[in-house]
Protein backbone atom coordinates (compact mmCIF):
# COMPACT_ATOMS: atom_id res chain seq x y z
CA UNK A 1 0.00 0.00 0.00
CA UNK A 2 1.41 3.38 -1.03
CA UNK A 3 1.51 6.06 1.71
CA UNK A 4 -0.36 8.41 -0.63
CA UNK A 5 -3.56 6.50 0.23
CA UNK A 6 -3.38 8.00 3.72
CA UNK A 7 -3.77 11.53 2.41
CA UNK A 8 -6.67 10.44 0.20
CA UNK A 9 -8.47 8.92 3.21
CA UNK A 10 -7.73 11.77 5.63
CA UNK A 11 -8.54 14.62 3.28
CA UNK A 12 -11.46 12.69 1.81
CA UNK A 13 -12.98 12.29 5.27
CA UNK A 14 -12.45 15.99 5.92
CA UNK A 15 -14.19 16.87 2.64
CA UNK A 16 -17.19 14.64 3.29
CA UNK A 17 -17.72 15.94 6.83
CA UNK A 18 -17.70 19.47 5.41
CA UNK A 19 -20.97 18.81 3.58
CA UNK A 20 -23.65 21.04 5.18
CA UNK A 21 -26.56 18.70 4.40
CA UNK A 22 -25.30 16.02 6.80
CA UNK A 23 -27.04 15.61 10.14
CA UNK A 24 -24.98 15.79 13.33
CA UNK A 25 -25.35 12.08 13.91
CA UNK A 26 -24.35 11.12 10.38
CA UNK A 27 -21.40 13.52 10.38
CA UNK A 28 -20.09 12.07 13.63
CA UNK A 29 -20.43 8.55 12.25
CA UNK A 30 -18.66 9.41 9.00
CA UNK A 31 -15.92 11.23 10.91
CA UNK A 32 -15.49 8.31 13.29
CA UNK A 33 -15.52 5.65 10.58
CA UNK A 34 -13.17 7.67 8.37
CA UNK A 35 -10.81 8.23 11.29
CA UNK A 36 -10.68 4.54 12.23
CA UNK A 37 -10.25 3.55 8.58
CA UNK A 38 -7.45 6.09 8.13
CA UNK A 39 -5.76 4.88 11.32
CA UNK A 40 -5.94 1.27 10.16
CA UNK A 41 -4.52 2.21 6.75
CA UNK A 42 -1.69 4.16 8.35
CA UNK A 43 -0.71 1.23 10.55
CA UNK A 44 -0.94 -1.11 7.55
CA UNK A 45 1.44 1.14 5.61
CA UNK A 46 3.91 1.34 8.49
CA UNK A 47 4.00 -2.28 9.68
CA UNK A 48 5.94 -3.77 6.73
CA UNK A 49 8.68 -1.18 7.25
CA UNK A 50 8.72 -1.71 11.02
CA UNK A 51 8.90 -5.47 10.62
CA UNK A 52 11.91 -5.11 8.34
CA UNK A 53 10.23 -6.95 5.47
CA UNK A 54 10.50 -4.00 3.09
CA UNK A 55 13.20 -1.68 4.47
CA UNK A 56 13.02 1.98 3.49
CA UNK A 57 10.54 1.34 0.72
CA UNK A 58 9.21 4.81 0.19
CA UNK A 59 12.17 7.03 -0.62
CA UNK A 60 11.62 9.49 -3.43
CA UNK A 61 11.66 13.24 -3.87
CA UNK A 62 8.57 13.61 -1.70
CA UNK A 63 8.42 10.78 0.86
CA UNK A 64 10.89 9.20 3.23
CA UNK A 65 9.67 6.29 5.32
CA UNK A 66 12.37 4.55 7.29
CA UNK A 67 11.73 2.69 10.54
CA UNK A 68 11.73 5.91 12.57
CA UNK A 69 9.08 7.50 10.36
CA UNK A 70 7.01 4.31 10.34
CA UNK A 71 7.21 4.11 14.13
CA UNK A 72 5.99 7.67 14.50
CA UNK A 73 3.24 7.07 11.95
CA UNK A 74 1.92 4.20 14.07
CA UNK A 75 1.87 6.44 17.16
CA UNK A 76 0.03 9.17 15.25
CA UNK A 77 -2.56 6.70 14.00
CA UNK A 78 -3.18 5.17 17.42
CA UNK A 79 -3.80 8.55 19.03
CA UNK A 80 -5.81 9.63 15.98
CA UNK A 81 -8.17 6.68 16.43
CA UNK A 82 -8.64 7.51 20.12
CA UNK A 83 -9.17 11.21 19.40
CA UNK A 84 -11.69 10.44 16.66
CA UNK A 85 -13.85 8.35 19.00
CA UNK A 86 -13.50 10.94 21.76
CA UNK A 87 -14.39 13.74 19.34
CA UNK A 88 -17.68 12.05 18.52
CA UNK A 89 -18.58 12.01 22.21
CA UNK A 90 -17.40 15.60 22.66
CA UNK A 91 -19.35 17.00 19.71
CA UNK A 92 -22.50 15.14 20.68
CA UNK A 93 -22.40 16.67 24.15
CA UNK A 94 -21.61 20.17 22.91
CA UNK A 95 -24.40 20.11 20.34
CA UNK A 96 -27.01 18.68 22.71
CA UNK A 97 -26.18 21.38 25.27
CA UNK A 98 -26.37 24.12 22.63
CA UNK A 99 -22.78 25.21 23.33
CA UNK A 100 -21.81 25.10 19.65
CA UNK A 101 -23.63 25.50 16.36
CA UNK A 102 -23.87 22.96 13.55
CA UNK A 103 -21.42 25.05 11.53
CA UNK A 104 -18.77 24.94 14.25
CA UNK A 105 -19.24 21.19 14.70
CA UNK A 106 -18.67 20.81 10.96
CA UNK A 107 -15.54 22.96 11.17
CA UNK A 108 -14.22 20.83 14.05
CA UNK A 109 -14.57 17.61 12.03
CA UNK A 110 -12.88 19.09 8.97
CA UNK A 111 -9.94 20.54 10.89
CA UNK A 112 -9.45 17.36 12.94
CA UNK A 113 -8.71 15.26 9.86
CA UNK A 114 -6.76 18.00 8.08
CA UNK A 115 -4.60 18.39 11.20
CA UNK A 116 -3.74 14.68 11.20
CA UNK A 117 -2.97 14.83 7.46
CA UNK A 118 -0.48 17.66 8.07
CA UNK A 119 1.20 15.66 10.85
CA UNK A 120 1.53 12.63 8.59
CA UNK A 121 3.01 14.85 5.88
CA UNK A 122 5.57 16.27 8.33
CA UNK A 123 6.52 12.80 9.58
CA UNK A 124 6.98 11.33 6.10
CA UNK A 125 8.26 14.32 4.08
CA UNK A 126 11.61 13.95 2.34
CA UNK A 127 11.63 17.39 0.70
CA UNK A 128 12.59 19.87 3.42
CA UNK A 129 10.49 22.66 1.90
CA UNK A 130 7.43 20.39 1.96
CA UNK A 131 8.42 19.46 5.50
CA UNK A 132 8.44 23.12 6.51
CA UNK A 133 5.06 23.71 4.85
CA UNK A 134 3.59 20.70 6.67
CA UNK A 135 4.83 21.94 10.05
CA UNK A 136 3.35 25.38 9.42
CA UNK A 137 0.11 23.73 8.29
CA UNK A 138 -0.16 21.90 11.63
CA UNK A 139 -0.27 25.32 13.30
CA UNK A 140 -2.75 26.83 10.87
CA UNK A 141 -5.10 23.83 11.04
CA UNK A 142 -5.22 23.84 14.84
CA UNK A 143 -5.42 27.56 15.62
CA UNK A 144 -9.20 27.65 15.15
CA UNK A 145 -9.46 24.51 17.28
CA UNK A 146 -7.55 26.17 20.12
CA UNK A 147 -10.08 29.03 19.93
CA UNK A 148 -12.98 26.61 19.43
CA UNK A 149 -14.98 27.73 22.48
CA UNK A 150 -14.54 31.39 21.44
CA UNK A 151 -14.11 32.63 24.99
CA UNK A 152 -11.74 35.49 25.75
CA UNK A 153 -9.18 33.07 27.16
CA UNK A 154 -9.35 30.64 24.23
CA UNK A 155 -9.02 33.40 21.62
CA UNK A 156 -6.05 34.86 23.50
CA UNK A 157 -4.44 31.40 23.68
CA UNK A 158 -5.00 30.91 19.94
CA UNK A 159 -3.32 34.22 19.10
CA UNK A 160 -0.39 33.36 21.32
CA UNK A 161 -0.18 29.93 19.74
CA UNK A 162 -0.15 31.10 16.14
CA UNK A 163 2.19 34.06 16.74
CA UNK A 164 4.84 32.11 18.65
CA UNK A 165 4.70 28.93 16.56
CA UNK A 166 4.64 30.83 13.26
CA UNK A 167 7.56 32.98 14.41
CA UNK A 168 9.43 29.84 15.35
CA UNK A 169 8.68 28.09 12.09
CA UNK A 170 9.82 31.19 10.18
CA UNK A 171 13.19 30.87 11.90
CA UNK A 172 13.06 27.22 10.91
CA UNK A 173 12.60 28.24 7.28
CA UNK A 174 15.82 30.25 7.47
CA UNK A 175 17.50 27.12 8.82
CA UNK A 176 16.07 25.03 5.98
CA UNK A 177 17.38 27.45 3.37
CA UNK A 178 20.81 27.62 5.05
CA UNK A 179 21.00 23.82 5.16
CA UNK A 180 20.26 23.67 1.44
CA UNK A 181 22.88 26.38 0.80
CA UNK A 182 25.42 24.35 2.81
CA UNK A 183 25.12 21.61 0.19
CA UNK A 184 25.06 23.78 -2.89
CA UNK A 185 27.92 26.08 -1.85
CA UNK A 186 30.43 23.23 -1.82
CA UNK A 187 29.05 21.44 -4.85
CA UNK A 188 28.18 18.40 -2.76
CA UNK A 189 24.58 18.63 -3.94
CA UNK A 190 23.11 20.09 -7.11
CA UNK A 191 19.61 21.00 -8.18
CA UNK A 192 16.71 19.67 -6.18
CA UNK A 193 18.88 17.19 -4.25
CA UNK A 194 19.89 20.03 -1.93
CA UNK A 195 16.32 20.01 -0.61
CA UNK A 196 16.04 16.28 0.10
CA UNK A 197 16.63 14.91 3.58
CA UNK A 198 18.09 11.61 2.45
CA UNK A 199 20.47 13.36 0.01
CA UNK A 200 21.61 15.82 2.67
CA UNK A 201 22.33 12.91 5.00
CA UNK A 202 24.17 10.86 2.37
CA UNK A 203 26.38 13.82 1.39
CA UNK A 204 26.59 15.46 4.83
CA UNK A 205 30.38 15.17 4.99
CA UNK A 206 30.59 17.46 1.97
CA UNK A 207 28.41 20.23 3.43
CA UNK A 208 29.93 23.55 4.50
CA UNK A 209 30.31 23.22 8.32
CA UNK A 210 29.88 26.95 9.03
CA UNK A 211 26.60 27.10 7.11
CA UNK A 212 25.39 23.91 8.77
CA UNK A 213 26.21 25.34 12.21
CA UNK A 214 24.05 28.43 11.65
CA UNK A 215 21.36 26.37 9.97
CA UNK A 216 21.10 24.07 13.00
CA UNK A 217 20.84 27.03 15.40
CA UNK A 218 17.87 28.43 13.48
CA UNK A 219 16.31 24.99 13.09
CA UNK A 220 16.72 24.16 16.77
CA UNK A 221 15.12 27.40 17.96
CA UNK A 222 12.42 27.34 15.28
CA UNK A 223 11.37 23.70 15.49
CA UNK A 224 12.14 23.66 19.23
CA UNK A 225 9.33 26.20 19.61
CA UNK A 226 6.96 23.69 18.04
CA UNK A 227 8.35 20.94 20.29
CA UNK A 228 7.65 23.12 23.32
CA UNK A 229 11.22 23.26 24.60
CA UNK A 230 11.90 26.00 27.15
CA UNK A 231 12.20 28.94 26.92
CA UNK A 232 10.12 28.80 23.69
CA UNK A 233 7.35 26.94 25.50
CA UNK A 234 4.95 29.61 26.73
CA UNK A 235 2.26 28.90 24.09
CA UNK A 236 1.82 25.30 25.17
CA UNK A 237 0.14 25.51 28.61
CA UNK A 238 -2.24 28.22 27.39
CA UNK A 239 -3.20 26.28 24.26
CA UNK A 240 -3.77 23.02 26.13
CA UNK A 241 -5.88 24.64 28.83
CA UNK A 242 -8.34 26.04 26.27
CA UNK A 243 -8.36 23.43 23.49
CA UNK A 244 -10.98 20.64 23.32
CA UNK A 245 -9.53 17.59 25.04
CA UNK A 246 -9.41 15.29 21.96
CA UNK A 247 -7.34 17.94 20.15
CA UNK A 248 -5.11 18.39 23.21
CA UNK A 249 -4.53 14.63 23.11
CA UNK A 250 -3.24 14.94 19.54
CA UNK A 251 -1.24 18.10 20.21
CA UNK A 252 0.56 16.71 23.22
CA UNK A 253 0.62 13.01 22.41
CA UNK A 254 1.93 13.10 18.85
CA UNK A 255 2.42 16.60 17.37
CA UNK A 256 5.27 17.32 19.79
CA UNK A 257 6.82 13.98 18.85
CA UNK A 258 6.50 14.75 15.14
CA UNK A 259 8.31 18.07 15.59
CA UNK A 260 10.95 16.34 17.72
CA UNK A 261 11.57 13.74 15.01
CA UNK A 262 12.10 16.53 12.47
CA UNK A 263 14.65 18.10 14.80
CA UNK A 264 16.45 14.77 15.11
CA UNK A 265 16.61 14.44 11.30
CA UNK A 266 18.56 17.69 11.07
CA UNK A 267 20.71 16.75 14.07
CA UNK A 268 21.95 13.67 12.21
CA UNK A 269 22.90 15.80 9.18
CA UNK A 270 24.73 18.32 11.38
CA UNK A 271 26.62 15.60 13.28
CA UNK A 272 27.81 14.00 10.06
CA UNK A 273 28.88 17.39 8.69
CA UNK A 274 30.90 18.15 11.84
CA UNK A 275 32.28 14.64 12.23
CA UNK A 276 31.10 14.68 15.86
CA UNK A 277 27.84 14.83 17.83
CA UNK A 278 29.35 16.79 20.74
CA UNK A 279 28.18 20.23 19.60
CA UNK A 280 24.55 19.32 18.93
CA UNK A 281 24.41 17.14 22.06
CA UNK A 282 25.20 20.23 24.09
CA UNK A 283 22.09 21.93 22.68
CA UNK A 284 19.88 19.01 23.61
CA UNK A 285 21.36 18.67 27.08
CA UNK A 286 21.06 22.36 27.93
CA UNK A 287 17.56 22.91 26.58
CA UNK A 288 16.48 19.55 27.95
CA UNK A 289 17.48 20.42 31.51
CA UNK A 290 15.83 23.84 31.25
CA UNK A 291 12.66 22.23 29.87
CA UNK A 292 12.54 19.91 32.87
CA UNK A 293 13.36 22.58 35.46
CA UNK A 294 10.75 25.19 34.53
CA UNK A 295 7.74 22.82 34.52
CA UNK A 296 8.92 21.04 37.68
CA UNK A 297 8.97 24.29 39.64
CA UNK A 298 5.78 25.62 38.02
CA UNK A 299 3.85 22.46 38.90
CA UNK A 300 4.36 23.19 42.60
CA UNK A 301 1.94 26.12 42.39
CA UNK A 302 -0.35 24.96 39.58
CA UNK A 303 -4.11 25.47 40.07
CA UNK A 304 -5.44 24.36 36.67
CA UNK A 305 -5.35 20.65 35.89
CA UNK A 306 -5.28 21.08 32.10
CA UNK A 307 -2.39 23.52 32.39
CA UNK A 308 -0.74 20.98 34.69
CA UNK A 309 -0.86 18.45 31.86
CA UNK A 310 0.50 21.08 29.45
CA UNK A 311 3.50 21.77 31.67
CA UNK A 312 4.00 18.03 32.03
CA UNK A 313 4.28 17.79 28.23
CA UNK A 314 7.07 20.37 28.28
CA UNK A 315 8.81 18.34 30.99
CA UNK A 316 8.63 15.14 28.95
CA UNK A 317 9.98 16.86 25.84
CA UNK A 318 12.82 17.98 28.08
CA UNK A 319 13.41 14.37 29.13
CA UNK A 320 13.55 13.36 25.46
CA UNK A 321 16.03 16.14 24.69
CA UNK A 322 18.21 15.22 27.68
CA UNK A 323 18.24 11.55 26.63
CA UNK A 324 19.31 12.46 23.08
CA UNK A 325 22.04 14.73 24.45
CA UNK A 326 23.58 11.84 26.39
CA UNK A 327 24.84 10.20 23.21
CA UNK A 328 23.93 7.34 20.85
CA UNK A 329 22.72 4.94 23.54
CA UNK A 330 20.42 7.62 24.94
CA UNK A 331 18.44 7.49 21.71
CA UNK A 332 17.11 4.03 22.67
CA UNK A 333 15.29 5.11 25.88
CA UNK A 334 14.25 8.27 24.01
CA UNK A 335 12.35 6.08 21.53
CA UNK A 336 10.75 4.18 24.41
CA UNK A 337 9.82 7.43 26.11
CA UNK A 338 8.29 8.80 22.94
CA UNK A 339 5.98 5.77 22.71
CA UNK A 340 5.04 5.79 26.39
CA UNK A 341 4.24 9.49 26.43
CA UNK A 342 2.19 9.18 23.22
CA UNK A 343 -0.15 6.76 25.01
CA UNK A 344 -0.19 8.08 28.58
CA UNK A 345 -0.67 11.80 27.94
CA UNK A 346 -3.73 11.49 25.63
CA UNK A 347 -5.33 9.25 28.26
CA UNK A 348 -4.96 12.03 30.83
CA UNK A 349 -6.21 14.77 28.53
CA UNK A 350 -9.27 12.73 27.57
CA UNK A 351 -9.92 11.96 31.24
CA UNK A 352 -9.52 15.65 32.06
CA UNK A 353 -12.09 16.38 29.35
CA UNK A 354 -14.56 14.12 31.14
CA UNK A 355 -13.96 16.01 34.40
CA UNK A 356 -14.41 19.33 32.62
CA UNK A 357 -17.72 18.19 31.14
CA UNK A 358 -18.92 17.04 34.57
CA UNK A 359 -17.78 20.02 36.67
CA UNK A 360 -17.50 22.80 34.04
CA UNK A 361 -14.26 23.94 35.64
CA UNK A 362 -10.54 23.43 35.09
CA UNK A 363 -9.65 24.56 38.62
CA UNK A 364 -8.09 21.80 40.70
CA UNK A 365 -9.88 23.08 43.80
CA UNK A 366 -13.28 22.54 42.13
CA UNK A 367 -12.55 18.98 40.99
CA UNK A 368 -11.86 16.95 44.12
CA UNK A 369 -12.88 13.43 45.15
CA UNK A 370 -13.85 12.35 41.63
CA UNK A 371 -13.73 8.68 42.62
CA UNK A 372 -17.07 9.15 44.39
CA UNK A 373 -18.89 10.62 41.38
CA UNK A 374 -17.03 9.25 38.36
CA UNK A 375 -15.35 6.06 39.63
CA UNK A 376 -14.54 4.53 36.23
CA UNK A 377 -13.06 7.71 34.76
CA UNK A 378 -11.26 8.58 38.00
CA UNK A 379 -9.67 5.13 38.28
CA UNK A 380 -8.46 5.21 34.67
CA UNK A 381 -7.24 8.80 35.03
CA UNK A 382 -5.27 7.92 38.16
CA UNK A 383 -3.82 4.85 36.46
CA UNK A 384 -2.71 7.05 33.57
CA UNK A 385 -1.18 9.53 36.01
CA UNK A 386 0.83 6.76 37.68
CA UNK A 387 2.01 5.60 34.24
CA UNK A 388 3.01 9.15 33.30
CA UNK A 389 4.94 9.50 36.56
CA UNK A 390 6.98 6.41 35.63
CA UNK A 391 5.52 4.01 38.18
CA UNK A 392 6.40 0.44 37.06
CA UNK A 393 5.51 -1.34 34.87
CA UNK A 394 4.88 1.78 32.76
CA UNK A 395 6.93 2.22 29.58
CA UNK A 396 8.00 5.58 31.01
CA UNK A 397 9.54 3.81 34.00
CA UNK A 398 11.71 1.72 31.67
CA UNK A 399 12.80 4.73 29.63
CA UNK A 400 13.51 7.03 32.58
CA UNK A 401 15.34 4.27 34.45
CA UNK A 402 17.61 3.78 31.43
CA UNK A 403 18.09 7.52 30.93
CA UNK A 404 19.14 8.06 34.55
CA UNK A 405 21.33 4.96 34.59
CA UNK A 406 23.14 5.91 31.40
CA UNK A 407 23.23 9.59 32.34
CA UNK A 408 25.11 8.85 35.56
CA UNK A 409 27.94 7.36 33.50
CA UNK A 410 28.08 10.29 31.06
CA UNK A 411 27.10 13.45 32.97
CA UNK A 412 26.64 12.52 36.65
CA UNK A 413 26.11 16.06 37.99
CA UNK A 414 23.52 17.03 35.39
CA UNK A 415 21.78 13.67 35.73
CA UNK A 416 21.45 14.06 39.51
CA UNK A 417 19.98 17.51 38.94
CA UNK A 418 17.49 16.07 36.46
CA UNK A 419 16.58 13.31 38.93
CA UNK A 420 15.89 15.89 41.64
CA UNK A 421 13.74 17.95 39.26
CA UNK A 422 11.80 14.88 38.16
CA UNK A 423 11.17 14.02 41.80
CA UNK A 424 9.81 17.53 42.43
CA UNK A 425 7.51 17.25 39.41
CA UNK A 426 6.37 13.78 40.50
CA UNK A 427 5.53 14.93 44.03
CA UNK A 428 3.67 17.99 42.73
CA UNK A 429 1.59 16.04 40.22
CA UNK A 430 0.91 13.21 42.65
CA UNK A 431 -0.35 15.68 45.25
CA UNK A 432 -2.70 17.21 42.68
CA UNK A 433 -3.82 13.83 41.33
CA UNK A 434 -4.52 12.30 44.74
CA UNK A 435 -6.63 15.31 45.67
CA UNK A 436 -8.58 15.21 42.41
CA UNK A 437 -9.30 11.50 42.71
CA UNK A 438 -9.48 10.78 46.44
CA UNK A 439 -9.79 14.22 48.05
CA UNK A 440 -12.74 15.75 49.85
CA UNK A 441 -15.15 17.61 47.57
CA UNK A 442 -15.65 21.33 48.27
CA UNK A 443 -18.47 22.17 50.67
CA UNK A 444 -20.56 23.86 47.97
CA UNK A 445 -19.77 21.24 45.34
CA UNK A 446 -21.48 18.05 44.22
CA UNK A 447 -20.98 15.55 47.08
CA UNK A 448 -23.48 12.90 46.04
CA UNK A 449 -21.86 9.48 45.58
CA UNK A 450 -22.86 7.98 42.25
CA UNK A 451 -22.19 4.86 40.21
CA UNK A 452 -20.91 5.96 36.83
CA UNK A 453 -22.43 4.10 33.86
CA UNK A 454 -20.11 2.53 31.31
CA UNK A 455 -19.39 4.66 28.24
CA UNK A 456 -17.32 4.10 25.09
CA UNK A 457 -14.88 6.72 26.38
CA UNK A 458 -13.93 4.29 29.14
CA UNK A 459 -12.91 1.72 26.52
CA UNK A 460 -10.66 4.31 24.86
CA UNK A 461 -9.01 5.19 28.17
CA UNK A 462 -8.62 1.54 29.18
CA UNK A 463 -6.97 0.58 25.87
CA UNK A 464 -4.44 3.41 26.26
CA UNK A 465 -3.64 2.43 29.84
CA UNK A 466 -3.22 -1.23 28.91
CA UNK A 467 -1.05 -0.15 26.00
CA UNK A 468 1.41 1.89 28.06
CA UNK A 469 1.71 -0.95 30.60
CA UNK A 470 2.14 -3.60 27.89
CA UNK A 471 4.82 -1.47 26.23
CA UNK A 472 6.66 -1.20 29.52
CA UNK A 473 6.69 -4.96 29.94
CA UNK A 474 7.72 -5.51 26.31
CA UNK A 475 10.58 -3.03 26.44
CA UNK A 476 12.15 -5.07 29.24
CA UNK A 477 12.42 -8.07 26.90
CA UNK A 478 15.20 -8.62 24.39
CA UNK A 479 12.81 -8.24 21.45
CA UNK A 480 11.38 -4.99 22.81
CA UNK A 481 14.82 -3.54 23.42
CA UNK A 482 15.98 -4.62 19.96
CA UNK A 483 12.93 -2.97 18.41
CA UNK A 484 13.65 0.36 20.14
CA UNK A 485 17.30 0.07 19.16
CA UNK A 486 16.37 -0.47 15.51
CA UNK A 487 14.29 2.73 15.54
CA UNK A 488 17.10 4.63 17.26
CA UNK A 489 19.52 3.33 14.64
CA UNK A 490 17.82 5.47 11.97
CA UNK A 491 18.33 8.57 14.12
CA UNK A 492 22.00 8.17 14.99
CA UNK A 493 24.87 9.65 12.99
CA UNK A 494 27.79 7.25 12.75
CA UNK A 495 30.77 9.54 13.12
Amino acid sequence: MHPFILFVLLLGTAAITALPQLSDRLRNRISGFGGLLGAAAGIAVALPVLSGSSGSVWVDEWLLMDRAAAFLLVLVMIVYAAATVASGVYLQRERSSGAITERRARLYCVLLHVFVATMVAAALANNIVVLWIALEATTLSTTLLVAFRRTTGSVEAAWKYIVLCSTGITLGLLGVLMMSYAGKSTGALVGGDAFLLHALREHATGLAPAAVRWAFVFLFVGIGTKVGLAPMHSWLPDAHSKTPSPISALLSGVLLNVAFLVLLRFKVIADLAFGSATWTNGFFLGFGILSIAIPALTLLTQRNYKRMLGYSSIEHMGILAFAVGLGPFGMIPAVMHMAGHALAKPLLFLGAGEFLHRWQSTLISDVQGTMGRMPRTAALFFGGLLALLAVPPSALFVSEFMIVGYGITQHPVWTVLVLVLLTIACVAMMRIGVGMVFGKPPQDGDTEVQSEPYQRMHAVLAVQLIGVVALGLWFTTSSGFAFAASIANDLIARV
